[in-house]
């Protein structure tokens, strides 16, 4: 089980991140939490939105309607569908992404997280980790995100109480460890008076760790620290191969190897209107000079000797996002990087509610809406697959029944079979 890392204090050590660091963050929480207004908050107050954009008094909650543009969302107060913004600092860049916290919209929810790196688990200090709080926690270890930060809000409310503070972060941590998420850090704010959102404030002296934005700046992407390289190959142009790295780090020289082929080496990395230069990282778009002959579009480039799994038969979970639910023998497709796959769903292993654990036992029947389901999924050919953890663009996908219809988001957990390995 992952332990969180909370020191005494609620913050967590800081690290320097890479310059030009994308971080995509997922904010989640329930309804009236206070989420949207934070997000609001956090914009306002870093330039990244102008104050021309409150057309309500920030008294009246005008914060949450910078990102939630729908009239049905303003006349409700909650946010219906996924909204992302970006704010850029010195030394990074950061997508974050407001999820909806009704339990109606457990769909949006996950297509909102399902690109998340880290996540921000935003909580009412009255109501602590409520129903739709356990259950998004639950939908982020699902997908893989596993670093996660915790604000506690309204504490203005509160008259800054360490007490009320220190509540709800144990509730939260002691959830974390049971889910297996790592809370990195818990952070007091309160997104009506700005208290600690980019700025420390002096109304919580107990308090020793970094404002929000701060703690967002020491969060390190998931996909670093040694992760493999994996390229994936887009089109053909002027004997350039135009890639994305979905993982790692590329360098000039490196042999890359796709399945049943032979290895190509990087000769050259490009990137529109800039110079060559010696390395690309995860999330850049390149064009490669490669040795040997082009590569088809969808290919999977990797190391020879840091490949990934490869088979028929995958272990996944995957959340039901379909109101009718699927069941066992159904054909189904995989949506993700790389190529689509199709198969048969060969066997439902378990299935159970997304806001409680697993059980220890097979479960029959179908897989219903919002359950959780462990399957054996058995592919129509071999292919290459990994870890969410090792890349998640790999490691995440969409399970389709092959047509319109989407039955869920899930991730990869074990490959085997033909060519597994």
């Amino acid at each position: 089980m992952t332990r969180s890392v909370l020191p005494e204090g609620g913050a967590a050590p800081q690290a320097a991140p890479r310059d030009t660091d994308t971080l995509r963050v997922a904010f989640v929480g329930e309804v009236d939490h206070g989420k949207s207004t934070l997000l609001g908050r956090l914009l306002l107050d870093t330039g990244s939105v102008t104050s021309d954009r409150l057309t309500v008094p920030v008294e009246d909650g005008g914060l949450a309607f910078l990102l939630d543009g729908l009239t049905e969302e303003r006349a409700g107060l909650f946010t219906l569908d996924t909204a992302s913004a970006v704010l850029e600092t010195e030394d990074r860049r950061y997508v974050l992404t407001d999820v909806p916290g009704h339990a109606g919209l457990l769909v949006n929810m996950a297509t909102g997280a399902s690109r998340a790196e880290a996540a921000v688990i935003v909580v009412d200090w009255r109501e602590r980790a409520a129903e739709q709080t356990r259950r998004h926690m639950r939908v982020l270890a699902l997908l893989g995100v596993t670093a996660v930060v915790c604000a506690v809000t309204k504490m203005d409310l509160a008259d800054w109480r360490e007490k009320e503070f220190r509540a709800a972060v144990d509730q939260v941590a002691a959830l974390a460890d049971e889910i297996g998420l790592t809370l990195v850090a818990a952070v007091p704010v309160s997104a009506i008076t700005g208290d600690n959102i980019t700025v420390p404030t002096a109304r919580s002296p107990w308090y020793p760790g970094q404002p929000l934005l701060g703690t967002l700046a020491g969060l390190a992407p998931w996909a670093d620290g040694g992760a493999p390289p994996r390229v994936e190959t887009q089109d053909t142009v002027g004997g350039r191969v135009l890639a994305r790295v979905l993982s790692g780090e590329l360098r000039t020289g490196d042999r890359l190897v796709a399945s049943g082929e032979d290895a190509r080496t990087v000769l050259r990395i490009e990137r529109f209107g800039r110079p060559p230069q010696e390395s690309a990282a995860a999330g850049d778009n390149i064009g490669l000079l490669l040795s040997g002959p082009p590569c088809a579009p969808g290919t999977i480039l990797a190391p020879g000797d840091r490949r990934p799994l490869r088979g028929d038969r995958w272990r996944v979970h995957v959340l039901c996002t379909a109101e009718d639910g699927f069941a066992e023998g159904a054909r189904c497709v995989l949506r993700r990087a790389g190529a689509d796959l199709t198969g048969t769903i060969a066997r439902v292993e378990r299935h159970w509610d997304s806001s409680r654990p697993a059980p220890h036992t097979p479960t029959p029947g179908p897989v219903r809406f919002s359950e959780v389901a462990e399957l054996t999924l058995r592919l129509d050919a071999p292919a290459d697959g990994d870890d969410v953890r090792v890349c998640a663009p790999l490691g995440r996908f969409m399970l389709t029944d092959g047509a319109a219809r989407v039955l869920g988001l899930g991730i990869v957990d074990a490959i085997a079979g033909e060519e597994g390995r």
